[in-house]
């Protein structure tokens, strides 16, 4: 969010600390400023409404505004109510001329959708002579916004400065009355950026009698579009649902500063500060406008929220003493308003703050606000005595303990797969729509990618294990140990999952009915106990792997060669290894050359080696890596060795 030094200056009589200190006061107690940027323009005005321009700097501080407090602070107000609160500055109300009202044209407005439109506002406004005021253009450039026309810069200007997104309509291109609803089966609308959207019966609409005039909260049409020419005018200011809006417009691909300030809840109330504002803004662009009563279908009333608390609840929380007086303060700082009933303080948060709900959230505010860095650094104190160490959890580090120790690896695959009993409400992805039933079937794709893979790793068998939760009807939530072992051929294979069942029977009291399937056996772990007694004693040790770092992946597949020869019996394996790699020469050898099979036959010796090539820029082809072995052979036949 790009805020105007300049405008803010605006909200206080007294003068702000400079940038750059205003900036450290922000990041630390609301929101961090990402960078401070000074413009200069020739005519940028003072931006005061009614003074004339003056040659001046501004500084354009960048606000990383988090989603938990976008209700408010995606303006410069919400920010200026931010540095009052801070600062202690005392922020001004403002207010400015607003037009009497007359009679006009009839308006008459539907909402069909009132869970999704909680309140609409509309006004008519005739008579408007365009004409640009001074400050409006450079004000909106110094912030990254470019301008339009006089009537739909003064709807952006009125957005960025409290926060409500507005909308106006040519009341000459709409046809009888506006309602606010759902689609309809085949209606397209031309958006104002000239894109064509097919809409369905779940894109909320702003239409008139004949067709939609634009996608409620996130884009107006051309139909009823404002220009130059406009004479007559709808106003619009309204709230709608922030997940309906969200929903929309990630469907239909457009995102806006409006949809954005929407899909983050704005309180209804402050449709009302968004007419009048932007009305004063007609009637200061032109005095002879004439505007008619404001239509408002306002359903469900956002109501009061009083949350009971006692100071102490909040020094307590924070680990230091604050006085009631300065806790007091802080909350007025912030509009809070206080009732006190006996000990406790009964808070009220204004309407546009939205985020503060419990007692937590207003111990935050104290917090934030009283400052972080005053809060001494202690340990909380242990009530509790002697703790012991909860069965389930030590059963599940002895058993890391015991595969670990073991030549096993741990891992971790994703707890939602395609199928399984219980359906996530909102799934991340297609194959991620159940809570998983087992672990078999993330933790089988994982054992095979991992066998894949084995000429890059270096392994001839890979032995994987997984603790992790499942989730069914019949028995809820219950953990799971999965054991997987694949590679080296059958013989080895079997003898390796009868030595892990054996591993992990003699673990348990009782002997595993389970068994091997497709190299992979799964035990329900949940009321499993060890053999051995339950310490409260944490005496769990794996083996430390030194000396090792962590190498990526390359995102692209590999290519292994295996290269068998005939060498003289007294010949070095690291001797043959080195003119391997000598004629290779090329940094695509990721893994070898590797020694895998070594065996004397008639007085020579034959050496096997393994070597795996692989970019990380782009895929290999087969003929790529060819001709680096040929390069490989001929260099082996020039030492006199026989490629076999």
């Amino acid at each position: 969010m790009l805020i105007s030094y300049n405008w803010l200056q605006n909200y206080f009589d007294e003068k702000l600390p400079e940038p750059q200190k205003l900036a450290e006061l922000l990041t630390f107690s609301f929101a961090e400023v990402e960078s401070i940027e000074t413009i200069d323009h020739a005519d940028l005005t003072q931006t005061k409404r009614g003074n004339d321009a003056e040659e001046r700097k501004d500084t354009i501080l960048d606000i990383k505004v988090l989603p938990d407090r976008a209700c408010y602070a995606l303006s410069h107000r919400g920010v200026a109510y931010e540095v009052a609160a801070i600062t202690g500055l005392k922020q001004k109300e403002m207010r400015w001329p607003q037009p009497k009202a007359v009679e006009v044209r009839p308006l008459e407005v539907k909402v069909e959708e009132p869970e999704l439109c909680v309140r609409y506002m509309a006004r008519v406004v005739e008579n408007v002579n365009q004409k640009a005021l001074p400050w409006v253009k450079k004000h909106l450039e110094a912030i990254g916004q470019r301008s339009i026309n006089p009537i739909v810069d003064g709807a952006n200007i009125v957005m960025f400065d409290m926060g409500q997104p507005l909308h106006v309509f040519d009341a000459d291109k709409v046809e009888g009355k506006i309602s606010v609803r759902f689609a309809r089966a085949g209606e397209k609308i031309i958006t104002l950026d000239d894109k064509e959207i097919e809409l369905d019966k779940n894109v909320l609409v702003i239409a008139d009698e004949r067709a939609p005039l634009a996608i409620a909260g996130i884009k107006g049409g051309r139909k009823a579009e404002v220009t130059e020419k406009t004479k007559n005018l709808i106003l619009e200011s309204a709230n709608f649902d922030a997940v309906s809006i969200r929903k929309t417009s990630g469907r239909i691909g457009i995102k806006t500063d409006a949809s954005k300030r929407f899909e983050n809840r704005i309180s209804p109330e402050m449709a009302e500060v968004g007419m009048m504002d932007f009305s004063a803004y007609l009637f200061e662009m032109d005095k002879n406008i004439r505007a008619g009563e404001v239509v408002d279908v306002y359903g469900k009333r956002q109501r009061p929220l009083e949350v009971a608390i006692l100071p102490s609840e909040i020094t307590d929380r924070l680990g230091t003493e604050i006085s009631e007086e300065k806790i007091t303060d802080i909350l007025k700082r912030l509009s809070i308003r206080l009732e006190k009933r006996e000990e406790e303080l009964i808070l009220t948060p204004p309407a546009f703050r939205l985020d503060l709900n419990i007692k937590e959230d207003f111990i935050e505010e104290v917090g934030r606000i009283y400052g972080y860095e005053k809060i001494e650094t202690k340990l909380p104190k242990n009530d509790q005595g002697k703790i012991s160490t909860p069965a389930l959890f030590r059963l599940e580090w002895k058993i890391r303990e015991l595969l670990s120790n073991n030549g096993f690896s741990e891992i971790m695959t994703s707890s939602f797969f395609e199928k399984g009993e219980m359906e996530i409400e909102k799934p991340l992805a297609e194959d991620k729509k159940y809570a998983r039933e087992n672990l078999r079937g993330g933790f089988s794709q994982a054992l095979k990618t991992n066998t894949l893979n084995t000429p890059l790793l270096g392994f001839s068998q890979v032995r994987i294990f997984e603790i992790g939760r499942v989730f069914t009807h019949d028995r809820g939530e219950r953990t799971h140990l999965a054991v997987g072992i694949q590679g080296g051929g059958k013989t080895k294979q079997r003898e390796a999952e009868k030595s892990a069942h054996l591993l992990v029977s003699e673990f348990f009291k009782d002997d595993l009915k389970e068994e091997f399937s497709e190299g992979v056996m799964e035990v329900d772990i949940s009321k499993m106990q060890m053999k051995s007694e339950v310490s409260d004693a944490w005496n769990i040790s794996i083996q430390e792997v030194e000396g090792r770092k962590f190498k990526p992946f390359s995102p692209y597949p590999f290519i292994s060669r295996d290269v068998a020869l005939f060498v003289p019996k007294d010949a070095e394996v690291e001797d043959v290894a080195a003119a391997l790699r000598t004629g290779a020469d090329t940094n695509l050898l990721v893994k070898g050359p590797d020694l895998f099979d070594d065996f004397m036959k008639n007085g020579r010796r034959s050496l096997a080696f393994r070597m795996v090539f692989q970019s990380f820029e782009r895929t290999l082809s087969d003929a790529e890596v060819n001709e680096i072995m040929e390069k490989v052979y001929l260099l082996l036949r020039k030492k006199g060795w026989e490629v076999r």
